[in-house]
Formats: structure tokens, C-alpha cells, sequence
């Protein structure tokens, strides 16, 4: 009953959501190969802690640059011609990682990759909630989580295979994964770029970037407040993110195996809880459910920090499977705070700030990983999230409630 609910709830949708889900569900393959050995890779190319953070700042320095024109183009303009600019960005990271020769090379390749995955998600995001009805809404997201990460079950146990049968943990190893990225990617993207539909612009020409500002703080106090929970989630993320498996190789002892099944459990965990956390988050709400799981996340940090033997990372990599089934729920949420119509341009302001904030904050991870403890990143976010985050969270409104009083 369950794939036949999947089935028809699929094959009712148009075209376009069928492809980017189809686009989602293979990059997501071919993009696993690579994700945990990026910045293992940027180390085993002479980068320091510190340089790693300022890698990692160049991101956020994208993301601000590109945020509020590329939100406005979304609404002014066809989302067929927006997917085929990312498909055509996001084929051209894995060729740029695999002939950076230095870690300043790397630099150009993140900022790249930001640049891609953060245009692509946008566009993708938009086409979704625009297709499904309100009460589905966090439901269809979830199910696009669930599927995209089927893929990602396998691809983490292939990398590990495929680098322990080249010889283990090298930068040349690790760009050959970078190549097989760049084939599986360039292949679907050719395949749904000539299979997407033109659609319609939702949008009116744009404001000036002060005025869609001032437009977006005075629609009511509930978007003020989720500005800044989002800009204090991202920053204190991106603080500890840039170190998370160079601290299970580097302090743990992790191996390829070991990270591939870290992925594996993960992926694993998140298909099977995606689709019932989507339900549920329209049964009860979307920010009651993320709050409920959230000490998941935390939990899975401390088995990182302080467990002696690097199998546990396997178990803490499983309970943390809930989080990308979060993510899929807060995005449901945030884009019922606006109106279709404008929903690229909010994502635009919101990544704009996001971005800003995240340029440093790379940054001082990698000082406080460095100079303080290796711990002192992940503890520094937990620390924001407990204890500024989630109470903020506590304050939102339901969006259906503030649907029906507008």
C-alpha cells in the first residue's frame, strides 16, 4: 500500500517535478562518491586547519554575492532555463576538484561547488513547492528526501571499496572518484536538460534589493524572527561542518570502510524515517516536529567526540539519519511563510544573510579546532542551537494558521 500511495502520488505530479526528482535521486548517487572526502582531500593537499575554514569562507562569500539575483531570477524567469544553468554548474565541479593541484586551487573549486549546489537546491525547492498543495507540502518534500537518498545508501560503501582496493587515502584516489562524479553526472543532466518543459514566470520584475529588504521586515514580526534563526542555525553549522570526518580520520581513526558505512547507516535511516516525519510534521505541525528530533543531532555529535573506538561513530551516524528529513520538513515550512509568487525572492535574502554570516564562520572553526581543541566547533554549535535556536523556534507560528489569517 505504501508503494502504491508513492506510485500514484508520483505519477499525478507534472513532468518537471518528475525530473528534478529523477535529477536529485542521481546526482545524489555520483555527488555521496565524493561529499565525505572533500575536505580530507583538501587536507592531503597541504591545507591547515585554518586554511580549511577559509575554503570553507570562500562558500559563504558565493552565496552572498549570488543569493538575491539569483532568487529574483527565479521568479522572473523559467525555471527550465535556471535547471539547465546548475546542471551545466554542477558538472563542472567534480572536473574542477580533480585538476586542483594545490589547496589554493580548491578554493576555485568550492567556490564552484557552492555556487552549484547552492543555484540548483534553490531552483529545485521552488519547483517542488509550487507543485504540491499545503497539506501535502512537508509529505512531498519528505518523499523527495526518502527517494533522493536511496542512492546514497550504496555510493559511500562503493567509495570506500573502490579507495581501499586503489590503496586507501590519497589525494590521486580520491580525485579518481572526483572523475567518476564528473561521467555519472554529466550523463543524467544530458538526459533531463533535454526532457524539461518550459514554464511560466510567477514573479513581477523585481525591487531593488533595500526595498524587497524593508518588503520582507515589515510582512510581520513571525518572518523577522525566522531570518534569524536560519542565519544563526547556518553560521553556527558552518562552523564545526568543514571538520566533521577529518576529525573521524584525523583524531578517530576512521577509515574508508568505516566513513562509507557512517554514510551508508545514515542514508539508510533517513529513507526510512523521512516519509512518517513528513506525515507526521502535518499532523502536529513542522517546527514541533523538528524540535522533537532534534536532540538526535546532538546526541550523534557527542558518539563522535567522545566514544574510543571509531565503529560507535557508526551507531552515531545512524541516529543522526533524522536530519536531512528535518531539513526537508523546515524547507516546507519557510516556503509557506511567503506566497508563491515571491518565494525566489525570499530565498534570495534569506541566503544573502545566510551567506554573509557564514563567511567567517568557517573561519573560526578552524581557529577554535586549532587553537582551542578539536571539540570546540561542534560544542560551539550545539551550544547556539540549544540554547538560542531552539527556543527562538519555540515562538514560530503554525503556517497554516498564519495562511488563514492573511
Amino acid at each position: 500500500m505504501v508503494l502504491e500511495d508513492l506510485r500514484g502520488f508520483f505519477t499525478k505530479q507534472a513532468r518537471n517535478f518528475q525530473l528534478v526528482l529523477l535529477k536529485k535521486t542521481g546526482f545524489s548517487f555520483f555527488n555521496m562518491l565524493t561529499r565525505d572526502y572533500v575536505n580530507i582531500y583538501i587536507r592531503l593537499l597541504g591545507a591547515n586547519f585554518v586554511q580549511l575554514g577559509l575554503v570553507g569562507s570562500i562558500g559563504g562569500l558565493v552565496n552572498a554575492i549570488i543569493a538575491y539575483p539569483f532568487g529574483s531570477l527565479i521568479d522572473r524567469y523559467s525555471s527550465r532555463k535556471i535547471l539547465l544553468m546548475t546542471i551545466a554548474a554542477q558538472a563542472l565541479v567534480p572536473l574542477t576538484y580533480f585538476y586542483a593541484r594545490d589547496w589554493m586551487w580548491i578554493a576555485v573549486a568550492t567556490a564552484l561547488s557552492t555556487l552549484a549546489m547552492f543555484c540548483s537546491r534553490g531552483v529545485e525547492n521552488v519547483v517542488i513547492a509550487n507543485s504540491l498543495k499545503d497539506a501535502d507540502r512537508a509529505t512531498g518534500f519528505s518523499m523527495v528526501t526518502a527517494l533522493s537518498l536511496i542512492p546514497t545508501v550504496f555510493a559511500p560503501i562503493a567509495a570506500g571499496v573502490i579507495l581501499t582496493r586503489l590503496g586507501g587515502l590519497t589525494a590521486g584516489n580520491i580525485g579518481i572518484l572526483f572523475l567518476i562524479e564528473l561521467a555519472g553526472v554529466a550523463l543524467i543532466g544530458l538526459y533531463v536538460g533535454l526532457r524539461l518543459e518550459e514554464t511560466e514566470s510567477l514573479g513581477k520584475r523585481g525591487k531593488s534589493l533595500l526595498q524587497e529588504l524593508r518588503a520582507v521586515m515589515s510582512g510581520g514580526p513571525y518572518l523577522k524572527r525566522w531570518l534569524l534563526i536560519d542565519t544563526m542555525s547556518a553560521s553556527s553549522f558552518a562552523v564545526m561542518v568543514r571538520f566533521v570526518m577529518v576529525f573521524a580520520v584525523e583524531e578517530k581513526g576512521a577509515d574508508p570502510l568505516t566513513l562509507g558505512a557512517m554514510s551508508t547507516v545514515y542514508a539508510l535511516v533517513g529513507i526510512l524515517s523521512a516519509i512518517p516525519m513528513g506525515k507526521l510534521a502535518d499532523r502536529i505541525g513542522r517546527v514541533k516536529t523538528v524540535i522533537l528530533i532534534r536532540p538526535l543531532f546532538h546526541i550523534s555529535t557527542l558518539i563522535l567526540l567522545f566514544t574510543p573506538d571509531p565503529r560507535w561513530i557508526i551507531l552515531g551516524w545512524a541516529i543522526r539519519g533524522t536530519f536531512l528529513p528535518s531539513l526537508s520538513i523546515l524547507a516546507a515550512y519557510r516556503n509557506e511563510l511567503v506566497p508563491p509568487s515571491e518565494r525566489g525572492k525570499w530565498m534570495g535574502i534569506r541566503e544573502l544573510l545566510r551567506g554573509i554570516f557564514r563567511i567567517p564562520a568557517p573561519i573560526l572553526g578552524g581557529i577554535l579546532y586549532a587553537q582551542v581543541s578539536p571539540l570546540a566547533p561542534f560544542l560551539f554549535h550545539m551550544f547556539v542551537d540549544v540554547f538560542l535556536r531552539i527556543p527562538l523556534l519555540l515562538t514560530m507560528p503554525k503556517t497554516l494558521e498564519v495562511a488563514k489569517d492573511d
